[in-house]
């Protein structure tokens, strides 16, 4: 049996244009976190290992295996070259800057990303080789590894169930979660799905507006 959505205001609805299709979103409300954990913990998914998980486990990993080759330095080495990557996953943050003027910080704010954004593009190669290492190597890395790619790729296709309304106009077709069906997101090409996932996750984080609040 499935259902058809309700009726929504304008100010609830999001628009998303990809390729020629017009696809509308609504707003999260305050369950829908709860709701998205609860689908994909039907599925068996696990919650998504944090970055902290994954940084103590790789350096047990590095440790152990440097240990067995007699290369103590190097697995330190290693180690933190893959925690400095992780830190530089983090955005710089305009609340970290010391500086009054709004023009000038910002000005401070894209020199440093600038030169975070430049410092991990030449260190990207180096850490993938390490990565891949602990995959082949360090079994319960690999695990972490394995359950963090199932939540995201899981999780991509159940925020696009969960919050899209209608596609071209048209009501989409809702099961008796008040899902979209699977049949109506197969239908969905598959080049759309990455940028629609991507807006749909846009949609949980708060604006500029309402962070200063």
């Amino acid at each position: 049996m499935s259902t058809q959505p309700e009726p929504m205001v304008l100010a609830d609805l999001h628009p998303c244009r990809i390729g020629g299709t017009d696809y509308v979103l609504r707003t999260p409300d305050v369950y829908d976190p709860a709701r998205l954990r609860r689908f994909m913990g039907r599925q068996g998914v696990r919650l998504r290992p944090s970055p902290v998980e994954l940084l103590i486990c790789a350096r047990a990993g590095l440790t152990a295996m440097a240990q067995i080759a007699g290369a103590a330095e190097e697995g330190e080495r290693q180690a933190e070259l893959f925690e400095e990557y992780y830190k530089l996953l983090d955005p710089v943050s305009e609340d970290d800057i010391d500086e009054p003027d709004f023009e000038r910080r910002a000005g401070i704010v894209a020199e440093q990303e600038a030169v975070r954004n430049a410092r991990r593009v030449e260190i990207y190669p180096q850490v993938q080789a390490i990565g891949a290492s602990l995959e082949r190597h360090w079994p319960d890395y690999y695990q972490l590894k394995a359950d963090r790619d199932f939540w995201d790729e899981v999780s991509q296709i159940d925020v696009v169930r969960l919050l899209l309304v209608s596609i071209d106009g048209a009501p989409v077709r809702q099961d008796d979660d008040r899902l979209l069906t699977q049949a109506a997101y197969k239908a969905i090409p598959a080049e759309h799905r990455p940028p629609l996932a991507r807006f749909a996750f846009g949609l949980f984080a708060p604006n500029a507006a309402q962070k200063k609040t």
